[in-house]
């Protein structure tokens, strides 16, 4: 990890405004050290977590109300897509206005402001994708080996290009790219049929290309240890709902963090029947509870500030805008309270 974090405060990805002005205000707002790009999938279907990486995917086929992928088919799709990610022709790759408005609105937003500490994006990770998305028989894509490495070269470039736009128009910020990973929480059950191996090697291969710092999403539980393997500067968990059973974990992670790893804790819900109730106080005590049990393992306070992000529990796009706006203010709050508390 080349930065101390010391308990910023970043967000997911997802929001419920149709106004990409209005949601790129209210990220600067409360995360002005590390604001991200809104998905607005409000405003378009194709700003979803699935349809919205999908230009420049060859073999993308729209029939009869439903995609699907189909294999090596047409060849020209295939051959340029292949040539593009060989000749890391970036711009093949990227997210277009029409299933972007939130990137694009914030990087003009970005350009308004002063460069911020960090700048975070994020791309839906190879797994999802490869176990949404089907063939036109209807099995997943993952489990065909063309299509499932095209998925996975299609997330890296979709990254690699993120992370150059970022770094032209600031070029002093440290950029975090994240993978959004949320089919891992059924890793292990009878739901999922994917190995160990896969979900590893996917993952590396589609962090490897990125320069800055890359991170991985999961918004439930998972083989938190595995996790740990691949080589993430960043892991993002539901510390709310999750925070005992990555606890469960203390030496594994205690060695992430030692080694340069930090943790997004997603401390504040994202459930209207949970705000209610929640307040800064309370979330942040909750959490420190838990960092007093790993410096109690023997981690040092000063490595787990400084690995320590404060993040929602996951995206808020299906809260009301109400809502989404508490989500913000919370996570701001509760990381002024952790910083002012527990940083060196």
């Amino acid at each position: 990890m080349s930065s101390r974090f010391n308990f910023v405060a970043t967000g997911i990805g997802s929001l419920p405004f149709t106004d990409p002005a209005e949601a790129c205000k209210l990220i600067f707002q409360h995360m002005p050290e590390a604001p991200h790009w809104p998905q607005l999938p409000g405003i378009n279907p194709r700003e979803g977590m699935i349809d919205q990486f999908l230009d420049g995917a060859p073999g993308v086929v729209e029939k009869g109300g439903r995609v699907y992928l189909s294999p090596l088919e047409p060849y020209e799709e295939w051959e340029r897509f292949y040539q593009g990610y060989e000749e890391g022709a970036l711009d093949a790759f990227a997210i277009s206005r029409e299933r972007g408005r939130g990137f694009y609105a914030f990087l003009a937003e970005v350009e308004r402001r002063e460069p911020p500490h960090f700048i975070k994006g994020q791309v839906t990770g190879p797994i999802t994708l490869g176990l949404t998305l089907k063939d036109e028989e209807g099995a997943a894509a993952f489990f065909n080996p063309d299509l499932r490495d095209m998925l996975v070269k299609l997330a890296a470039m979709k990254a690699r290009w993120q992370e150059a736009t970022f770094k032209r128009l600031v070029p002093q910020a440290e950029t975090i790219i994240v993978f959004d990973e949320p089919i891992l929480s059924s890793y292990g059950s009878a739901f999922m049929n994917v190995s160990r191996a896969d979900v590893i090697s996917c993952l590396r291969e589609a962090i490897a290309p990125l320069a800055g710092l890359k991170g991985v999403h999961i918004c439930g539980n998972t083989d938190w240890p595995m996790i740990m393997e691949i080589g993430l500067d960043i892991i993002h968990f539901d510390a709310y709902k999750d925070l005992s059973s990555v606890l469960l974990y203390a030496e594994p992670l205690r060695r992430y963090l030692a080694e340069g790893g930090a943790i997004s804790w997603g401390i504040v819900p994202t459930d209207e029947e949970a705000l209610k109730s929640a307040g800064p106080s309370h979330l942040a005590a909750r959490l420190t509870q838990g960092i007093e049990q790993l410096i109690q393992e023997g981690l040092s306070q000063e490595i787990l500030s400084g690995g320590s992000l404060i993040a929602p529990s996951c995206g808020a796009g299906s809260l009301s805008e109400q809502g989404a706006r508490r989500v913000y203010e919370l996570t701001a709050a509760v990381a002024a309270i952790l910083r002012r508390d527990l940083a060196p």
